[in-house]
């Protein structure tokens, strides 16, 4: 629910950013921006607030835009995945990632860890992303890996964020999906059967689904964690010399490589039937 807010906020900025900029065009011979900001239209009291956001948000040093996307992305929004990925490594025992599913959400301080230590930090980072697109420009005519890996990022982001409304809304509160549909494709309403709710998007007509959206996110989320660790350094000014900037990409590259084979490894777990690990428990 955060992240939908933050990412309704910042569209809101940038349409009334362009509203804003449509309206100067048509009065730009006798400069009549005035009447925007007055109190005798209904359009003024609507767009007032919003250009007192964007002013706001432009007046933020780009630094230290950077600086807070990188903090929120490599601490909190990697440190996150990757212990995701060690809580989902236990699919190969079902029984154990339920248990454990089961007592993380028993834990009466996990709606604080969860508000403060996951959406808030992943609302500020996709945000703050947002406004870095918006000040940055894509450029496929340069031909170096710098911009290439420029361009992957930005694509990795929107694949990222697609995957993440996609989880949230199927397995994170699946409990709220029609009645209709989770009969329909055998989908439990109870909130501790993780490897359940994510296998049935591994079998069955939900499968091509399910592969598509979660390949797609693994290797989006690791070539965009790993090439963080580069541009973090580089913005933090770790990496200032051509020499230790090419270690640094070297370094990215075996991450990225780690990261989407563990991935890969989670999604195979996750993709033999459940029963047949209740076979196997007989």
């Amino acid at each position: 629910m955060l992240l939908l807010i933050g990412i309704g906020l910042l569209s809101g900025v940038f349409i009334g950013r362009q509203i804003i900029k449509n309206n100067a065009i048509k009065n730009n011979s006798t400069n009549k921006l005035a009447p925007i900001y007055t109190n005798n239209s209904n359009t003024i009291l609507r767009i007032k607030p919003l250009l007192y956001i964007k002013n706001t948000l432009d007046s933020v040093p780009y630094s230290l835009y950077k600086r807070i996307h990188s903090l929120t992305g490599m601490i909190f929004i990697g440190g996150f995945v990757v212990a995701h990925f060690i809580n989902n490594s236990l699919a190969y025992n079902p029984k154990e990632l339920n248990n454990l599913s089961k007592s993380i959400h028993k834990n009466p301080l996990f709606p604080i860890i969860e508000i403060f230590g996951i959406y808030l930090p992943l609302v500020s980072h996709i945000v703050i992303g947002l406004i870095l697109l918006s000040r940055g420009k894509i450029d496929t005519r340069i031909k170096t890996e710098t911009n290439y890996r420029y361009i992957l990022q930005r694509i990795s982001a929107y694949i990222i964020l697609k995957t993440l409304i996609f989880h949230l809304v199927t397995i994170r509160f699946n409990e709220y999906l029609p009645d209709w549909f989770r009969k329909k494709f055998n989908i439990p309403s109870k909130r501790d059967y993780t490897y359940q709710k994510v296998n049935v998007w591994f079998s069955g007509p939900l499968a091509p689904i399910g592969y598509l959206m979660y390949i797609s996110f693994i290797y989006s989320i690791s070539y965009h964690l790993s090439n963080g660790i580069w541009t973090s350094a580089i913005t933090w000014g770790l990496a200032k010399t051509y020499e230790q900037q090419a270690k640094l990409r070297k370094l990215s590259n075996i991450v990225f490589i780690a990261l989407a084979t563990w991935g890969k490894i989670i999604l195979y777990l996750y993709s033999k039937p459940y029963s047949n690990h209740e076979e196997q428990d007989r």
